[in-house]
Order: C-alpha cells, then structure tokens, then sequence
C-alpha cells in the first residue's frame, strides 16, 4: 500500500468519525438487527478486531524506540534493523486500525443508535474534537518517524529518537482519552447523598473521565499493548524466517524472533498485576460485579483467558528450552524435555487430586486426638 493509499484510508477513517458523530446527533434513529450474529456478537467482533490493530500500533512503538535507541547505543546495527522492520509493519498496519475503527463507530451507530448518541452527546468535545486531533497528530508523526530513517542518521540519530519518543507519548495520551468512555460504560460516575442521574447532569467532562476504572484500565491496556506488540514482532520474525534464503538472514530473524518473545513475556509478567487492579476496582466500585464476571456468567471467559495466558507461558517457555541448543556448553546445565513435561503436568494432575478428594476440615479429625492419647499410654 503506498503512501497516498494509506493517508486516503486516514482521511476516510476520520470522515467515517465525524459523520458517526453527526449521525448520532440525528433524531429519530431506529436500531436494526445485525444478521446471522445478532448485534452484541457483530460489536463484539469488529471492536475486538479493531482493539487487535490499535494495541499493536500503540504498543510497538514503545520498543521500538527502546530498540532504536540500543542500537545508538550499542552500535548494533541488528536494533536499528529490528525497529525499522517493526515500523514498517505498524504504518501499514496503521491504516487497518483507522479502517476498522470507522467500521467499529458504523455498526455501533447502526445496531444501538440510541446508547451511541447519548454516549456521543456526553462525551462530544472528546469525540469532535480532542481525540480527532490526537489522531492526526499521531498520524503526521507516525510517517515523519518511518519516512526520516534513512536520512537523520549519524548526529541527526537523536533527533530521530526524540521524534519516536514524542509519538509514544501522543499515542499514550491517545490510549488514555479513548479509555475514558469505555471505562465509563463500566464504572459510571457516583456521587455520595446524590443518584447517579442527578450528578451526571452537572458533571464536568474531566468528572466523567476519571471514574474508578479509568487509571487501571490504563495501565491494563499499556502493558497489555507491548505485551501483544513483542509477540507480534517475533511472529514477524518467524514468517521472515521461514523465508530467509541465507544463513546471515536466518540468523538476525532468529535473533529477532528472541528479542520479541523477550519483550513479550518480560511484559506479560507485569500484566497479572495490572488486571487484578483492574478487578479490584471493579469490585470497589460494585460487589455484585465480581461473582457475575467469575462465578456466573462470565466466567466461562476468564477459565478460556487462564488456560490461554498458560498456553502462551508453555510455548514461550518451550521456545526458549529450544534456543539454548544453539549456545555452546550449555549441555551441562540445560534441563531434559521430561522436567517440563512434568513441570506442566503437575499443576492438572493437583488440580484434579484436589478437586475429587478435597482437603478434609481439620475439625472432623478430632476423633483420632483419643486414639492418640490412649497410644501414648
């Protein structure tokens, strides 16, 4: 895709938000029902494929500055070469997060026009105006960083890692004003003595905003943004890899595909953290929110996030078991594939044990405290 490509789907993107907001802003729109999936399946999905785009964009920048900037460094020309690879997937990936975030704003117009303009009305100046700008901003700085590689090199370098900086920060200030609606629409703005209807309507844009959920969710979404963003550079490296007709070539993508799955699980050990932040919010704010998302309804969606989270630790684990093999004398200290086998196996087998024969109350063995005194005598 070529750059007037790219800028046209840009363009048609922020069209396709100010005509959302303009439509929203219309009275009298009646909802319709999304075929085959219904309506909260058809949001679901094209927000969910629209979130897959935007973390990535927003989460591979920040390493790839890093690794710019160890490359300066270091003079290792392998960073400079990874992060300006890496850039060059977020530009045109860029334009799919622009093109599925109009669709995203068009279905969710169409399937609840009603939840959308009020959230729209309530949220105007963010929508119309703040998070527009952001985009553009991001945009220019975007392909300023991609297109100024080659040529701010030697003393210009610093520079050139000052303008990555500075797109980090507008895509983290991005990421913060867009979160402000979505935790909105899970921990509304309260106050005490008052319902929450009358404090709504004299609450300040800020008020609204920064509600229980905002700051967690934040951080959730950050780390969570590199975590996805290091995985998706080793995958690159992978298919790279697998393409490669020379031993140097092969070489770097295996190196390549180490630092991303470095940066993906050194970020994932950070992410329980940040969730359980999340949780604890939610929970603050309202008890009955936690036995409905992890005893009821929705708990089937955290028992399919554990089990993934530890297919995602086995086979990074299992990656790097792998790559030890290419390091010298490393025979010696290199455990054999039966340890993780069993290191894997275990937690199953005593969740298994533990869960059909549990752990008697320590109250019903009183009746052997007798037998035991009568041994003694």
């Amino acid at each position: 895709m070529k750059t007037w490509q790219r800028s046209l789907v840009a363009a048609c993107a922020l069209l396709a938000l100010f005509g959302g907001v303009a439509y929203a802003q219309a009275p009298g729109a009646s909802p319709v029902e999304f075929p085959y999936m219904g309506n909260r399946t058809a949001v679901w999905v094209v927000a969910q494929l629209h979130i897959l785009f935007a973390g990535f964009i927003l989460g591979a920048p920040i390493f790839v500055v890093i690794s710019e900037w160890l490359g300066y460094r270091k003079q290792d020309p392998r960073y400079d070469r990874l992060a300006k690879e890496v850039t060059k997937v977020t530009v045109i990936l860029y334009s799919m997060t622009a093109l599925t975030g109009g669709l995203f704003i068009f279905v969710l117009l169409a399937t609840y026009p009603q939840f959308t303009t009020w959230l729209i009305n309530h949220f105007y100046l963010l929508f119309a105006v703040i998070y527009p700008l952001l985009f553009i901003s991001e945009t220019i700085l975007l392909y300023l960083y991609f297109y100024t590689w080659d040529s701010w090199k030697g003393e210009k370098k610093a520079r050139h890692i000052a303008l990555g900086v500075l797109l980090n920060l507008i895509g983290t200030i991005t990421l913060f004003v867009i979160d402000g609606p979505t935790s909105f629409m899970n921990t509304p703005v309260k106050a005490e003595g008052i319902s929450p209807q009358e404090f709504l309507a004299t609450a300040s844009l800020w008020d609204k905003i920064f509600n229980y959920s905002w700051m967690p969710l934040n951080l959730h979404r950050l780390v969570g943004n590199v975590t996805f963003g290091g995985f998706v550079a080793g995958l690159i490296a992978a298919y790279m890899f697998m393409g490669a007709k020379k031993d140097e070539e092969r070489a770097y993508y295996d190196w390549m595909g180490f630092v991303g799955n470095l940066i993906g699980v050194g970020a994932l050990l950070f992410l329980p953290f940040m969730g359980y932040l999340l949780a604890y919010e939610l929970c603050d704010y309202d008890a009955s929110i936690c036995p409905y998302m992890m005893a009821d309804q929705l708990s089937m969606f955290f028992e399919m996030q554990g089990a993934m989270i530890g297919l995602i630790f086995l086979a990074s684990n299992y990656y790097i078991w792998l790559s030890m093999k290419r390091i010298e004398g490393v025979e010696k200290v290199r455990m054999t594939i039966l340890a993780p086998v069993v290191m894997v196996l275990l937690p199953l087998v005593m969740t298994k044990v533990l869960t059909d024969y549990p752990v008697p109350d320590p109250t019903s063995l009183a009746f052997l405290l007798p037998i035991c005194q009568l041994r003694d005598l």
